[in-house]
């Protein structure tokens, strides 16, 4: 079961920014990343219906839709992988605003850094 912020998420996701799960698709392999897109539409559209995905929605939900809302990697204070001051995670509160602002960093580098550059001017 899907919290409501990885659905809140999902649901931006779908809406603004679909490309996101039809790109992690084709690079995971799967042959109709439109597909995966109507997988995500299909959770939003009900949550109960993750408990009633087949194998074959699974698999797109694995690997097209759930690396989007659930333990998304922080670009770190610096933007680099492997930067990150915090647990490499964005916390899922923080996510939808991530994706918002187009800033996928966790709170402590994004804290971090602009108390780096309030006390650097």
């Amino acid at each position: 079961m899907l919290s409501q912020n990885q659905i809140d998420v999902l649901e931006h996701i779908v809406a603004n920014e679909a490309e996101f799960i039809t790109d992690l698709a084709k690079n995971n392999g799967i042959n109709n990343p439109k597909d995966s897109v109507g997988i995500a539409e299909f959770i939003i559209g009900d949550p109960e219906n993750f408990s009633q995905m087949s194998d074959k929605q699974v698999y797109h939900y694995e690997n097209a839709i759930k690396p989007l809302i659930s333990r998304v990697p922080c670009e770190g204070m610096i933007g680099e992988q492997g930067s990150c001051l915090g647990n490499d995670f964005i916390d899922e509160d923080s996510l939808l605003e991530a994706y918002l602002a187009r800033d996928m960093r966790c709170q402590h580098c994004i804290s971090t850094k602009e108390s780096w550059f309030a006390n650097n001017p």
